[in-house]
């Protein structure tokens, strides 16, 4: 089985047992398993849901589930710890898979073959961090309309420092409408951990630590773009998981 299909099974597994399904000994074995290698993939690890790091038995997951209330209170909630796990790219990523088909690469054929594969691949880590950066400045402009938000010193201190910059060098383009688009990853989320009274409700748990460890991953990614280095598949495939997170849990 795939990682996808793990989590399916894992998925129906917990339902069942959570909605008065007897336990036997090969249920354990295999949730035993199937929770193993799910927890030590790499680009499952920081997404995996507290209940099935703590429960070593379905016994103990069941007992985690009783306290959610009956039957369909059960359902929903292993619907939803488990919605940023599944990997539908049919839904979310479709907008960037279009736009990856529209991307013509012909020009790149003076190229080595292995370059011109790593191209294209770096042009869509270009894109997923492009719409989750943007992603977040839209999330807090449209918190800013309703919620008094502060910005940290230190973020108006780099934003005033860009600003002044770009006056000097005004053949280059403004950077966009507001001062967030002088904000990169480590601001964004400055920002947000810095009005956590307001923000932190539209995040799992309201984990601050949960963001600080995406915006980490996210802006080493970022820091290999700004210097042309290469971005290896566990890396992209984090990123992918990222993106299905940030739109779902932001409703974006």
């Amino acid at each position: 089985m795939n990682d996808n299909e793990k989590i399916e099974r894992l998925k129906i597994l917990l339902t069942g047992i959570s909605t008065n399904s007897p336990i036997d000994s090969d249920k354990e074995k295999e949730y035993s398993q199937l929770r193993k290698e799910l927890v030590s993939t790499e680009r499952l690890k920081l997404i995996i849901p507290k209940e099935i790091k703590i429960c070593a038995t379905l016994e103990d997951f069941r007992r985690e589930m009783q306290k959610k209330g009956g039957y369909a209170p059960r359902r929903d909630y292993i619907n939803e710890i488990f919605y940023p796990l599944l990997n539908e790219e049919e839904s979310l990523l479709d907008s960037i898979q279009d736009i990856e088909q529209r991307i013509n690469f012909g020009h790149l054929n003076l190229l080595p073959a292995d370059i011109q594969e790593k191209g294209r691949e770096m042009s869509e880590v270009y894109l997923y961090l492009y719409c989750i950066e943007n992603s977040f400045r839209i999330f807090i402009e449209e918190v800013m309309k309703t919620e008094t938000i502060n910005i940290p010193k230190r973020v108006q201190d780099t934003i005033d420092k860009l600003k002044k910059s770009e006056q000097e060098s005004r053949y280059l383009p403004l950077r966009g409408n507001n001062d967030l688009f002088y904000c990169d990853f480590i601001e964004l989320g400055k920002i947000m951990v810095g009005n956590w009274g307001v923000f932190g409700k539209f995040f799992p748990k309201e984990n601050e630590h949960w963001l600080n460890v995406m915006i980490d991953e996210l802006y080493k990614i970022r820091c290999l773009v700004a210097h042309n280095s290469y971005v290896g598949k566990d890396e992209r495939d984090s990123l992918k998981v990222f993106y299905k997170i940030i739109t779902s849990q932001l409703k974006m």
